[in-house]
């Protein structure tokens, strides 16, 4: 009788286990390959489904339109800051660390100044100033990237996948130079492993 009910529990237990795999991989839910980001980013939050990341434009340092559909084919941070911002700058200099350590064709660091009214060159400069120089030049100059990623608060993060698909946001200032910080962006942005 006691073994009987063990089986029972047991097997109650296996099914509901495979029920909530099945249900975890068929609701639209991904599994991010590199797992949950490391403490030092504390507040990069995965984003749980599969949401795609908002369709919006910018303008390069020539006043070239971009699309953030642009980058598809690799990971994208995307950081949303402004020249008025002081944690923006403060991560500016971090934010240039990271994109020269990351493997630029699985993953790279845009970076959009939201002052739509803004030079490139005198971007160039501040920049240069905030030991940054090495950072991209990207404007929002329609407004589109604040309207799409609900830009509320400044620095805003997104991790995009390579498919265009929202992997997780953090509202504030990281630590992206931080050696935990590069390891868990090369590891999202890593090639899956050959099936054997």
């Amino acid at each position: 009788m006691l073994r009987s009910r063990l089986y029972a529990i047991l097997g109650l237990g296996c099914a509901a286990i495979a029920i909530a795999a099945v249900l975890y991989v068929n609701n639209g839910s991904t599994v991010h390959a590199g797992g949950e980001p490391p403490a030092v980013l504390d507040k990069l939050k995965l984003v749980r489904g599969s949401l795609p990341a908002p369709d919006v434009a910018f303008v390069d340092a020539d006043g070239k339109p971009v699309k953030l559909a642009d980058f598809r084919g690799r990971y994208v941070l995307v950081n949303l800051w402004a020249t008025w911002c002081g944690p923006c700058i403060t991560e500016l200099p971090e934010l240039a660390k990271l994109n020269a350590e990351l493997p630029q064709d699985r993953v790279t660091v845009v970076p959009i100044d939201m002052l739509e009214k803004v030079e490139a060159e005198k971007l160039r400069s501040f920049l240069g100033m905030h030991d940054a120089a090495g950072l991209p030049i990207y404007v929002d100059r329609e407004l589109s990237v604040q309207r799409g990623f609900v830009a509320n608060e400044l620095p805003l993060t997104a991790l995009i996948d390579a498919e265009g698909h929202l992997v997780a946001k953090a509202a504030g200032p990281q630590m992206w130079d931080d050696p935990a910080s590069v390891a868990y962006l090369k590891a999202v942005s890593a090639p899956p492993a050959p099936k054997s």
